[in-house]
């Protein structure tokens, strides 16, 4: 057997051990593919293109995330960074009732954290019930959710991934 031989057969062999693993496989380990970044448990996309709230819910949507709502500081620090100076939605409305902000995780059980800058919420002209993250301070303001800005995409970190009809990597699983 030639050592191009012995080589195609050891990539074999990790291939089948990696594809033996089934859809139960942890979802606690594992890594997140470019241009996905990895903080904490999670795997998170800044969008390609600004989008009004509504539109980069669905754009998360549509990747088998959220749009993502901080949960501390150290997140929304980071969250920020991501931004590059830019600013982003943070998945809180209070588009049901004025005045309760409702955050995307706050459904969990846990309480919900916030970071509003010194004045905020306060609904300027009555049609702010969207949040941004400024990223020169790191702080929340609510604005109105048709305005088109960046957003952060969420999704769990997992050891499985998919593979396409020829035996491939899908270009978007989550290592």
């Amino acid at each position: 057997m030639s050592c191009g031989n012995v080589d195609i057969l050891i990539s074999l062999a990790i291939l089948n051990a990696n594809l033996s693993f089934s859809a139960t496989c942890s979802q606690s380990q594992g890594l997140c593919t470019a241009p996905w970044k990895k903080w904490g448990g999670s795997c998170y996309l800044i969008t390609q293109k600004h989008l009004t709230n509504d539109d980069a819910r669905e754009a998360c949507r549509r990747l088998g995330a959220k749009m993502t709502a901080p949960r501390s500081d150290q997140e929304n620090d980071f969250l920020a960074s991501l931004a590059q100076g830019s600013k982003i939605w943070v998945a809180c409305t209070d588009r049901r009732q004025e005045g309760e902000c409702e955050c995307e995780w706050s459904q969990d059980g846990e309480g919900i954290y916030t970071n509003w800058r010194e004045g905020e919420p306060n609904n300027y002209g009555g049609r702010e019930d969207c949040v941004f993250l400024w990223p020169s301070d790191k702080k929340w303001n609510d604005v109105r959710c048709e305005i088109e800005i960046w957003a952060v995409c969420k999704r769990q970190l997992g050891s499985c991934f998919s593979t396409n009809n020829e035996g491939r990597l899908e270009v978007d699983s989550c290592l």
